[in-house]
């Protein structure tokens, strides 16, 4: 927009201009069709305005308040309880269980059969023992200084 319309557009929206200001304005704007058009735009948009003010105070319907706090408080009584009954924290859950019980179960037969390894080698070192001592009785009795 040019300045003489930039400089009196408010005056010239509300009409509380002067005649020769406003004789100032309509040359303007039949000189000049861009300044036109965005004062059209701008007329436009100042009756969409004014369409949307209201005269009165916009007041919600009767139990409006009521509803919220009714919704809010079926939100937040939910337990730690209720969370169990999801379907997909359920199946969470089992796969859960069934990976612990694998676990579990995979540990107790590796650890039975490292058992008998184990007592298998306390037979053969029980064995080898009476030997050992023999040979140190033999070691023991045959120093010579």
């Amino acid at each position: 927009m040019h300045q003489p319309v930039k400089d009196n557009l408010e005056e010239y929206l509300n009409r509380h201009g002067d005649r020769e200001m406003a004789g100032e304005m309509a040359a303007h704007l039949q000189a000049c069709l861009k300044c036109a058009k965005e004062l059209e735009q701008i007329e436009r948009q100042s009756v969409m305005l004014r369409m949307t003010l209201r005269t009165s105070d916009c007041e919600p319907r009767p139990g409006f308040y009521a509803r919220v706090m009714d919704r809010i408080e079926r939100q937040t009584d939910n337990s730690i309880w209720a969370i169990l009954l999801m379907p997909a924290f359920g199946r969470r859950i089992a796969i859960a269980s069934a990976a612990l019980v694998v676990l579990l179960g995979s540990y107790l037969v590796t650890s039975e059969r490292s058992a008998p390894a184990a007592a298998q080698l306390e037979i053969s070192q029980e064995s080898t023992l009476p030997q050992q001592r023999d040979a140190v009785l033999v070691n023991l009795a045959s120093y010579h200084e």
